[in-house]
C-alpha cells in the first residue's frame, strides 16, 4: 500500500517538476497562469490535469484543439514515479531517502529544461545547492572533507577542460557534476563522469548528431547517476 501511494505521489510530482523544468528557464511564474494547452491556450480542467491517465484517455491530445502532446509528459511523471518508488525500496523512511529523493528531484527538472532548451537555469541549483550542504553537514563523507575537496578539483577539472577546449561542455552539465561531486566524493565523481561519457556517446549516435554539434548531456549524466545507484552495494555507506 505504501508503495503505491509513493507510486502516485511520485507520478504527482513529476508532473510539477515538467511544469518547472519548462517554465523556470524562460522566467515564467510556475503559479500563474495555470496549466493551460500550449497550442490554442485554453485553461486546463481538474480532471484533464490528472497525471497520466488524462493523457492516456485523450490519447495523447488536447481536448479541446486535438494537438498531439508531447510524450515527455507521460515520461517525466512515469519517471519520478519509479524513482519514488526505488528510492524507499533501497533507503526506506530515513534521512538519506529524502536526500536522494531532492537531489532526483533536481536531476528530473534539469532534465526536461535541458531537453525543451538545452539550458538549465542557476535559479535551480541555488535553491537545491543548499539543501545538500545542510545534508552533508549532518551526513558527512568518510572522510568529512572529502565532499569539499571533490568540488574544488570537480571546478579546477571543468575550468582546465574549458581553457584547452572552449565550449567542449555546457556550464549547467558542469553545475550538475559539481553537485555528484560535493555529495558523493571523488571516486563516485570520476566513475559517474565515465558513465556519463558512454552514455552521452550512446545517445548521440542513436539520435544521429553530428561531430562537434551540441546535443543535451543532462539526460547522460542522469543515467550515470542512476546507474551509480543501482551498482552501489551498500548504498549509504558512501557518507
Amino acid at each position: 500500500m505504501i508503495e503505491i501511494f509513493l507510486f502516485l505521489a511520485g507520478i504527482t510530482m513529476g508532473s510539477f517538476f515538467h511544469l518547472v523544468g519548462e517554465r523556470l528557464p524562460v522566467k515564467r511564474s510556475i503559479l500563474f497562469p495555470r496549466s493551460h494547452c500550449t497550442a490554442c491556450k485554453q485553461p486546463l480542467s481538474l480532471h484533464e490535469m490528472v497525471p497520466l491517465v488524462s493523457y492516456a484517455v485523450w490519447r495523447g491530445s488536447c481536448k479541446h484543439c486535438g494537438i498531439r502532446l508531447s510524450r515527455l509528459y507521460p515520461m517525466v511523471e512515469l519517471l519520478t514515479g519509479g524513482l519514488f518508488l526505488f528510492i524507499y525500496r533501497i533507503a526506506g523512511f530515513s534521512f538519506e531517502g529524502l536526500f536522494l529523493v531532492i537531489l532526483c528531484s533536481l536531476f528530473v527538472i534539469a532534465v526536461v529544461s535541458d531537453l525543451l532548451y538545452m539550458r538549465v537555469p542557476n535559479e535551480l541549483f541555488l535553491f537545491f545547492f543548499p539543501l545538500f550542504v545542510i545534508y552533508r553537514t549532518l551526513e558527512p563523507l568518510l572522510i568529512w572533507w572529502e565532499g569539499a575537496a571533490s568540488l574544488i578539483f570537480c571546478i579546477l577539472l571543468f575550468s582546465s577542460l574549458d581553457y584547452f577546449k572552449p565550449n567542449s561542455m555546457g556550464g549547467a552539465d558542469m553545475k550538475l557534476f559539481s553537485v555528484l561531486a560535493f555529495c558523493f566524493g571523488f571516486k563516485p565523481f570520476l566513475l559517474m563522469l565515465f558513465l556519463s561519457c558512454i552514455a552521452g556517446m550512446v545517445y548521440a549516435r542513436v539520435f544521429s548528431f553530428r561531430v562537434n554539434e551540441p546535443f543535451p548531456f543532462v539526460p547522460s549524466i542522469t543515467i550515470s547517476f542512476l546507474l551509480y545507484l543501482c551498482g552501489a552495494p551498500v548504498l549509504f555507506l558512501f557518507g
